[in-house]
Parts: C-alpha cells; structure tokens; sequence
C-alpha cells in the first residue's frame, strides 16, 4: 500500500531516521530537482541539438527530434548529434557546456546554479547524514553544492569508474551519475533504447546501493527509465523506507512502484522537502533529541532564522502554515454544536485541540521572547481569531471549543513576554479584541481567558502543566526564572482587570482620601510627640486610617475574579495573613520607583500609583483564595497549617518537590 501525505509531518519521522542512523540513506534526484535552475532537462537538450542540425540543413520542422530520427534513420543520440554540429572534440564540448555551465548572464540573474534543494542536500552530506547521492542529472550542480560545505566529493560518471569504486561506507560522499555527465558524451544516457539496461559495472554498483541504503526519491517521474524501475523493484528490499518527493501528482509507473515497496509520497517540492530535512536534522542533532518532535524542530529552527540578523521569511511563512493548519482543525468547524457526543465525545475533541496547538504555541513564545514589534505582527491577530465563539445555539464546550487553543496561545505569549521584559507586547496582547457573540460591542480577548482554563477534562493536565514544557522549549531559562515569569505573568494580568474594572476608579478615589487622612495621621502623631503631649488620640487617628485604608484595598480586592491561578501565597503573619510576595514586591517597586520602573517605561503602566494599588489588592485576594485553601486540606485536620501553598494545585513548595522526586 502506498500512502500520500501533503504537509511535513510524514518528513519530521523521516529527518528522525536521518538523524537517528547517519549515512543509512541514500538520494535519488531526477531532473526535477535541477530543473528550477534553469539548465535544461535532457529531453530539452536533445531537442535543442536536433533544432540545430535542422536548421543547418535548412529546415524548420516542428517536431525536430521526430524529423531527425526520420530523416538519418538513427535515434536521437547526444554523441551522434554532437558529431554533426561540431566537428572537433573542443568544439563538441563546448557546445555541450554551454547548456550546463553558466555564461555572465546566467550569473548575473541567479541561473544555472545549486538550487535550493542541492544546497540542503548538501547541508544533509556536511552533517554526515547522506553520504549516497544517485543523480539522473548531467549537470555539475550537486557536486557544485557539497564543494561549497567544503567536502570534496568521490563522482562516479562511468562504467570505468564504477569499476574502480572501493566500499561505499569508507566514502564522505558519492555522487553517482547514472546517466552519464555532460563531461563525458559519450556516458551520456538518454533515449529508451540506452535506458533499458545499464553498463554491467553501473548495474552491479546499482545494486549495492539499492540492497544497502534507505531510498529518498526526487523529482524522477519514472517514466522512461525501465531498466531503474526494474532494479530497483528486484533489488530493493522491503525492510527499508521508500520516501518519494514530488510536488506533482506521480504517474501510473511510480504508483505501481512505490505501492510495490510500500513507500511514501511526500506532496511537496524538492527544494522545502530537502530545507524542512535539513532544518529538521539540524535542530534535532542541535538538542540531541532522541524523539522526533515538532516543537524541538519548529523552536530551533524559528531561533536560528530570528538570529540571521534580516525578516525571518522561512519562519514567517512556517508560522503562517502552523496557523493555518490550526485554524482550519475539523473540530473547529462542526456541522453543528448540539452534542459532543456526535462527534466523539468532548475529551478527544479537547485533546486534538491542545495537541494542535502545540507547535504554534512553541513559535508564538519564541516569537514574543526573541521578536521584535515587525514579528510581533505575525501572530498577534491569530491569538484574537482563538478567542471567538462560533455562531449559533448548542454546546457551550463545543462553541467556544477555539478557546482550549487560544488560552495555550495567550498564555504562552504573555509569559514569554513577561520573562523577556517586553512590556510594551504585553499591553497590546492585553488589548486585543474580539466581537462579544451576545453584545452589540466587542471586548478583550484578556477577559475571554481570564479563566485559568477552557472547559477543563477530567485527566487532563491542567493549563500550567501543558504550556511550561513549551515554554522551555522555545524560552531556555531555568524553572525558577520561568515560574517567576508565569507568576508575574499572573499576578500583572489580575492586577489590570482589577485596575481596567469599571468600579475601580471610584475606589481608588476613596483610597487617595483614606490615604492623606492617614498622612495628616502620622503628622499629628509626630507633632504631639514632640510637644510632650499624650499621643493616644493621635495613635488612634493613625491607626483607624491605616484601618481604613486596607478596608479599602480589601473592598478592591473584591473585583478579582481570577480562580486559582499558578502563584505562590505566603502567610506574612499578623493581621495581613496570605499574601503574593511576587505581587508585594512588584507593588513596592512600582511605588519606590513611579516612573522609572520597567512597566512605565515598557509602556504597560500609565499612573504608577494606580497600578500599584491594583496590585495591592490582587495580591489580598490572591491570599484569601490560599487562605480558604488552607483550610480545607485535610492536614489541617491535624493541626498542621502550611506557611505557603500554591493556588493551583493547593499543595506547599515542600509537598511539589517531594511529589516529583517520587515521580522520578
């Protein structure tokens, strides 16, 4: 059974097996593979060579190489036709020459030169991952290619070569061409009655290759080559891989032989089928990756082009096929969302949509921690299009189903852009609308997730365990400084919900009033201090402000609505109880240094003062969520009540670890 695939995840495995078994491969590169260089097939040159001896007798015939054949009752041969157009051995080679080799011209406009696919190759050989190339080609151009990674080839173009060749796995790289090269005319291989056998010492050489190399196939049609059809049907067996690149759709001949071998038709050109392996081999030798994974492939790959110093073209357009990919998911786009049941059940539905979020999220991170403001334009609306609920009536879990994949996305960017500081990203990540389905205005993409997850599944990893895997991958900063991150993360998006509440201002407002009436406080404390006078009265005034002031951090502290998001509460002890000391101290900060801190200047914070008292009263909120938790652990039962626990898992740091070292 053959089998056809269209997108690269069939070619993530094959860059596995490449990278995981160096050299077990060999290529097989058909005219397909040069022909975007411009240089001529070589049914193109025996047509152009008969055009000439044609016209050199006067005739013009549509059909020259039927006219030809007819006319000297010979097939079409290229030593043949040489002799006729060029008297001279130098004349007859620089007739042929000048279909493969470039003239100023060519140069000057990029052609008859390594395409993109030779250059990959021969990324792959430099690596030691290919090792075997057989060319159908008579073109230079793969040689040109390895030359340039600085590997000198061993090219076989003759039975006289063939003959000499020592053992294949003692070679850095060899380069077989199997129809001859333009060096050599007389190697030279082209019309049906040449290509029905091959020379005895290119057969035997042939059927090395096919008994102990994995095969890779490119741009060959198979059409008119029966003797290779032939041997490689006798001789190849089916204990290895049969990948087949073609862009087009393959013919009856490679059809029969491919389902024979039991192979792969990988839908793609030659030259993003050999770059998407070569990014691929290189980022997984790069990690030392022992699984195939896409995220590893996609981040390494995003981090080298973001590094080049100029657009990212390749990444741009890689994301825009993960989007794509993601945004076009069936799941997403359901007959109708009466039942999940109808459709397999919600928890598989759950799954494919976190599955397939992955890989965008991983570029997503990378993007927001690595990019710039050009880059952040690539992927900013997608996170808004994931926030949308479908139209219509049915399933609340099926109609907002594009929320399980946007909230992967929105956390993973806004986390990443927390840890690289880029404040300025943050906001307009913040920002960012979508149309409210049930309102006639639109609201923020922030408030559709301001959940800690969507729709939850029972067994699932929850949202933080899912997304911190992706946000090593693409970050590569330590745990502590990624949970840092992800709590400061948390902690800023609850403070600007409070801060953005419509209720806030007025309460800010009472807040400024407690405040100075706790100042006019401390002065009057002060003032009969130093007069020797009795300062109950006065300590009491300062004290009933203060009081008046966490009243109204505490009535603020009502607008939160965040559930149990991954942070870290302390209990401070006295009277303030749990706290966020991420929140507190972020707070302080802010205050000490109005701005001067990082949010003002990252354009994030306009009034310092008010975002500091919104994250005041996320970190009281936050506390009181830990508090209710503490209290309900079954520890307290006995009397044991934790100085920290984290909200979303109602476990202490001491409890993670020791959970972990047992997991290990």
């Amino acid at each position: 059974m053959v089998t056809s695939v269209i997108d690269d995840d069939a070619l993530l495995p094959l860059a596995f097996s490449l990278y995981s078994s160096p050299g077990a491969y060999g290529l097989l590169l058909g005219a397909g593979v040069s022909a975007p260089s411009g240089i001529p097939t070589a049914w193109g040159v025996i047509e152009n060579l008969t055009s000439r001896v044609a016209q050199l007798v006067g005739e013009s015939p549509e059909d020259s190489v039927t006219w030809y054949e007819s006319k000297y009752k010979q097939p079409a041969q290229y030593e043949t036709l040489l002799e006729r157009l060029a008297p001279t051995p130098l004349e007859r080679q620089r007739l042929l020459r000048s279909y493969f080799e470039p003239s100023d011209d060519d140069r000057d406009n990029g052609r008859k030169s390594p395409t993109p696919a030779h250059k990959a190759i021969a990324r792959l050989v430099r690596a030691g991952t290919i090792r075997i190339i057989v060319t159908l080609n008579f073109d230079r151009l793969m040689e040109q290619a390895v030359q340039a990674e600085g590997i000198e080839p061993t090219v076989v173009a003759s039975p006289a070569d063939a003959a000499g060749l020592g053992p294949l796995h003692m070679l850095d790289c060899c380069i077989v061409h199997l129809h001859g090269d333009y060096l050599s005319p007389s190697s030279m291989l082209n019309t049906l009655d040449e290509l029905k056998a091959y020379p005895p010492e290119m057969t035997d050489l042939l059927q090395r290759i096919l008994g102990d190399y994995g095969l890779i196939v490119a741009g060959w049609s198979s059409v008119y080559d029966p003797a290779l059809r032939d041997a490689i049907a006798r001789h190849y067996p089916s204990r290895l891989s049969l990948a087949w690149v073609d862009l087009s759709e393959p013919k009856a001949e490679a059809t029969q032989l491919a389902t024979l071998k039991r192979g792969s038709f990988l839908h793609s050109s030659a030259d993003q089928a050999f770059g998407e392996l070569a990014d691929a081999v290189e980022a997984l030798a790069m990690r030392e990756t022992r699984h195939p994974l896409a995220l590893s492939v996609a981040v390494e790959t995003a981090k080298r082009e973001l590094a080049g110093g100029k657009v990212a073209i390749g990444l741009h357009d890689r994301l825009g096929q993960e989007m794509t990919r993601l945004h076009n998911l069936d799941d997403f786009h359901l007959p109708n969302h009466r039942s999940a049941e109808e459709h397999g059940g919600y928890p598989g539905m759950f799954a494919r949509v976190r599955e397939a979020s992955r890989v965008p999220a991983g570029l997503v991170a990378t993007l927001a921690y690595w990019g710039t403001d050009v880059t952040d334009r690539w992927w900013l609306d997608d996170v808004g299009r994931l926030a949308i609920t479908a139209r219509g009536s049915g399933s609340t879990n099926l109609l907002e189903l594009r929320h399980v994949a946007g909230s992967v996305l929105f956390l993973a960017a806004g986390v990443a852009a927390v840890a690289s500081r880029r404040y300025g990203l943050l906001k307009q990540l913040f920002a960012l609308q979508r149309p409210n389905p049930y309102k006639s205005r639109d609201e923020t993409v922030l408030n559709v997730f301001r959940s800690v997850d969507a729709h939850p599944v029972e067994g699932a990893e929850d949202l933080y365990h899912f997304v911190t895997p992706i946000l090593q991958e693409s970050l590569g900063i330590g745990t502590d400084a990624l949970d840092d991150a992800w709590q400061t993360f948390e902690v800023i998006r609850n403070a600007f919900l409070i801060e953005t509440d419509s209720r806030f201002n007025e309460q800010r407002d009472a807040y400024l009033g407690e405040s100075e009436r706790y100042g006019d406080a401390i002065v009057s404390f002060g003032m009969s201090v130093s007069d020797g006078d009795e300062p109950s009265s006065a300590t009491q005034a300062r004290a009933e402000a203060r009081l008046a002031m966490d009243r109204t951090v505490g009535q603020i502290a009502n607008l939160y609505s965040g559930g149990h998001p991954h942070v870290l509460v302390s209990d401070l002890h006295g009277e303030v109880g749990f706290r966020s000391p991420i929140a507190e101290r972020l707070a302080a900060d802010l205050e000490a240094q109005g701005k001067a801190h990082e949010l003002v200047r990252g354009g994030f914070v306009e009034n310092p003062f008010s975002f500091a008292l919104a994250l005041q009263a996320a970190s009281v909120a936050l506390g009181r969520t830990g508090n209710d938790l503490t209290w309900k652990r079954p520890s307290h039962h006995s009397g044991v009540i934790p100085s920290e626990i984290w909200l979303d898992t109602a476990l202490t740091p001491e409890e993670i670890e020791l959970s972990q070292r047992d997991a290990r």
